[in-house]
């Protein structure tokens, strides 16, 4: 018998790796500019028209008491007052917004307007 060389598996000669295909991140700056455009339009909303801004807020919390039951607004002209260091004679334009929860809470928001010249005769 004939002793013959024990047979070799070979392995393929080495390939060299390739990077793994790059991802593209057009999605993710998409989503990011999305929410840079929200945060400055909520801003603008804020400083230009608060009461808006203010109901979508009111809306945010009810989410966690169950909901709103109840929204109540009144608007009030406090006239002929007097405003410290000053002896003019003014009136203030003031909105009021009580909100009730489902679970009895409630959120009290009183917006007021820049006083204006009163003519109290």
């Amino acid at each position: 018998m004939s002793q013959q060389a024990p047979v070799q598996q070979g392995r393929p000669p080495a390939q060299p790796q390739k990077p793994p295909p790059r991802r593209r991140s057009g999605g993710c700056i998409l989503w990011l500019f999305a929410l840079v455009m929200l945060v400055i339009s909520l801003l603008g909303l804020g400083f230009l028209q608060p009461a808006k801004l203010a109901i979508a807020q009111e809306f945010i919390v009810g989410v966690t008491r169950g909901g709103i039951r109840e929204t109540v607004e009144t608007t009030s002209v406090d006239s002929c007052i007097r405003i410290a260091g000053s002896n003019d004679l003014f009136s203030i334009t003031r909105t009021r917004r009580v909100t009730t929860y489902n679970n009895g809470s409630t959120l009290e928001l009183v917006f007021s307007d820049p006083p204006l010249p009163a003519d109290c005769r």
